[in-house]
């Protein structure tokens, strides 16, 4: 699962304010079990357990009391999990197979919350155990790899108006929202809010998958830009008052952007100016910042699977002569 950047700065941070060797978040004097011991007897293990608890505080402290506890079902289902997905009774081994599920979810945990516009999004999950890792030789590449699902979801904490409340529905209707092996397929899914106001939020939920035999993974985002105050998708006329100029403006940095990262003369399919042309006027396609109007474009949509996804900006000045004096962003 991917998180966003400026976490590793929080993490560093923590790092930095643990405390000494063995400064776990509970009393190893009354530690029990495997996981717990591994923790007790293995110093950085035992630091992470003491951040992650300061992380769950934090988050905790930021959110509604009917979202503390998803959130505490969301922390005690992954706890239930690790000791599935962990068994080993040796302390080296325990805490061999720990490290990496911890420094997962610490990054998890320092995004579970965010807060703009005066609201809090709030990303949680929960997770399912299916089957352990098999033993002996492999049908496909990666079909012995243990089993589980992480399913996650994002919404507006405690929504307070029907639009934030439409927003979640359309949200959780999203198929397919988790990460983990089911044994045919490989998936993660993560979320990323591009900008929210009083009156707008602009949310992408990224999903990758690779199916087992498959010659390569494939993956997408689908953008939900969501007039909050109307409960409903965003339109054309909530950023621009003229119809003619700004889409031609925007074919025309997308163009460029694209060319800058195929070249000139190679990447891009036949009839692709036509295909940007088209996509630019469709807020299904739109990433919409703070710092400009962005147009995705997938996987195969205007060149082949190696040219790869991209996002091409257009900064609000360059859009300026067309944009409403009410925009629900962008007009100054």
């Amino acid at each position: 699962m991917k998180y966003a950047t400026g976490m590793g700065a929080i993490l560093a941070a923590l790092f930095l304010t643990a405390g000494s060797a063995h400064a776990a978040s509970f009393d190893c004097d009354k530690a029990s079990g495997p996981r717990e011991t591994a923790i007790c007897k293995t110093d950085d293990l035992s630091a992470d357990d003491e951040i992650m608890a300061a992380l769950y505080a934090g988050a905790r402290a930021r959110i509604s009391a009917d979202a503390v506890k998803e959130l505490r079902d969301s922390q005690v289902s992954w706890l239930r999990f690790l000791d599935k997905a962990c068994p080993q009774k040796d302390v080296e081994k325990q805490a061999a197979c720990l490290k990496p599920w911890y420094r997962e979810r610490l990054k998890f945990l320092s995004h579970t919350v965010t807060e703009k516009a005066g609201r809090t999004f709030l990303t949680l999950d929960e997770w399912t155990f299916i089957a352990p890792e098999k033993k002996g030789e492999e049908e496909m590449p990666g079909a012995n790899q243990m089993r589980y699902r992480e399913d996650v979801s994002f919404a507006i904490d405690k929504p307070a108006s029907d639009g934030e409340r439409a927003f979640n529905a359309l949200v959780a209707k999203q198929s397919d929202l988790w990460n983990g092996f089911d044994g045919d397929v490989q998936r993660s899914t993560w979320f990323k809010l591009n900008e929210a106001t009083e009156n707008f939020a602009s949310l992408d939920i990224f999903r990758w998958e690779f199916h087992v035999g498959a010659a390569h993974g494939f993956g997408a985002a689908k953008h939900l830009n969501y007039r909050l105050d109307e409960a409903r998708p965003l339109q054309v006329k909530d950023i621009f008052a003229k119809k003619d100029g700004w889409q031609k403006t925007l074919a025309r940095h997308a163009l460029d952007g694209l060319h800058k990262i195929v070249g000139e003369d190679n990447g891009l399919f036949d009839g692709a100016e036509e295909t940007i042309a088209e996509m630019v006027g469709d807020p299904k396609n739109w990433v919409v910042t703070r710092e400009g109007l962005g147009v995705n474009f997938p996987v195969y949509s205007v060149g082949p699977y190696a040219m790869g996804d991209h996002t091409v900006t257009t900064p609000w000045k360059d859009l300026a002569p067309w944009l409403a004096k009410d925009a629900v962003i962008g007009a100054q």
